[in-house]
């Protein structure tokens, strides 16, 4: 059979294409299609034009697989998706239209897949695994398992809009700062430093781009389909993407749809690689989906996909609510107020009614009280002037 992973990402919606070889699962084919959801945001909801576009762009993925004969497709949704207030309301869009699920995976279940996907990086010196995303970073020292994972609520995208000053190309300044904002949050994190490993290995879209960059650049062939950067001359690469003349040639030969996160990426590795002091860098080929995939493939995670076959979804869907205290469920609205009767009564809707000023709690007449009667004897009292006194 042949499965899908496919990934709603900050900028694209990626999808890879496996089957079984009869050795293990193998990737046959990859896709990508630039999506940057992140413009339809309205406030923190995906705007209607946002979900139409994702809409569209699922339908048509979802119509490719199956020409592709693929069996299953499991859809998860990282951190473009992971912080908006109507997930559900896109959610039921999404599979109202398409018959998908969506599986909302966090920022630990991340970077677990990245992990697992990468093990064939482990070394006996320590290796250390980034995935560079456009809103949350994830670092896992490989070979420790889930106690060596570090996860950051920022990105790319993130860096570039807090420092670029609405540049299309940050300027090398801008870098500077993005690279020391990101040394203070490792710090802040109490990320290692030099010493803890000897090689660095980078995952995500961008550090793809970055390597096409680095090869342009020094004018290497790859050796062996394993991608690696010396040291110096990333160095030499970041300062010709931070103040070179011809750096927009170079972006734009490469990989122009990244323009405005190249040098962000950049300016990370770059304090990543001083961070830890390695001589090497490697860019992997496989990320969250091939992580994903292996993992619901064993039973080591759920979630639901489309069988194309039935076509059906199965499985429960993962989202926000499995990572709550004993996996309850929250419900919306606002909570209600604890009765003021403490037998648990039910209460009245209306203004409460006014204590009886009758200590025995006869019921109250209506209309102005009796004036006290001045005959001392109580009896009644005449109308009219009183009589004068004989003298």
């Amino acid at each position: 059979m042949k499965y899908a992973v496919a990934d709603i990402s900050s900028s694209s919606l990626s999808v890879i294409i496996a089957e079984d070889s009869g050795d293990g699962i193998e990737v046959t084919g990859k896709e990508r299609e630039p999506l940057s959801l992140l413009y339809y945001m309205d406030g923190d909801k995906l705007s209607r034009r946002g979900t139409e576009k994702l809409v569209s762009a699922l339908s048509q993925m979802k119509s490719r697989l199956k020409e592709a004969g693929v069996g299953r497709c499991w859809l998860i949704a990282t951190a473009a998706l992971r912080h908006i207030s109507d997930f559900g309301e896109v959610t039921e869009a999404v599979r109202a239209a398409t018959g998908l699920e969506m599986n909302l995976i966090d920022g630990r279940a991340e970077a677990y897949c990245d992990y697992v996907a990468n093990m064939r990086y482990s070394s006996e010196g320590g290796a250390v695994l980034v995935d560079l995303g456009g809103k949350s970073m994830e670092i896992c020292a490989l070979g420790k398992g889930k106690e060596g994972m570090t996860c950051f609520d920022f990105g790319l995208l993130d860096l570039y809009e807090k420092f670029a000053d609405g540049k299309i190309q940050p300027d090398e300044d801008e870098a500077k700062k993005m690279g020391k904002y990101a040394s203070s949050r490792f710090d802040k994190a109490g990320l290692p430093r030099e010493g803890e490993y000897t090689d660095l290995v980078l995952v995500g879209q961008t550090c793809g781009a970055i390597y096409d960059m680095y090869a342009e650049f020094t004018d290497e062939p790859k050796s062996d389909g394993v991608k690696v950067m010396d040291r110096k001359k990333f160095g030499k690469l970041f300062r010709r993407l931070a103040h070179g003349a011809d750096r927009s040639r170079l972006i734009l030969k490469t990989a122009p749809e990244k323009t405005h996160v190249i040098l962000p990426a950049a300016a990370v590795i770059k304090k990543l690689i001083k961070r830890f002091d390695v001589e090497r860098v490697t860019v992997s080929d496989r990320g969250v989906k091939e992580g994903y995939l292996a993992l619901v493939l064993s039973g080591d995670e759920s979630g639901s996909y489309y069988d194309f076959d039935g076509k059906r979804s199965e499985g429960a869907p993962r989202g926000v609510a499995d990572d709550l205290p004993e996996k309850q469920t929250k419900k919306r609205g606002r909570p209600k107020k604890a009765s003021a009767n403490a037998a648990g009564a039910a209460k009245k809707r209306g203004r409460p009614k006014k204590a009886s000023a009758n200590a025995a709690g006869a019921a109250k007449k209506r209309g102005r009280p009796k004036k006290a009667s001045a005959n001392a004897a109580g009896a009644p009292k005449k109308r009219g002037r009183p009589k004068k006194q004989i003298t």
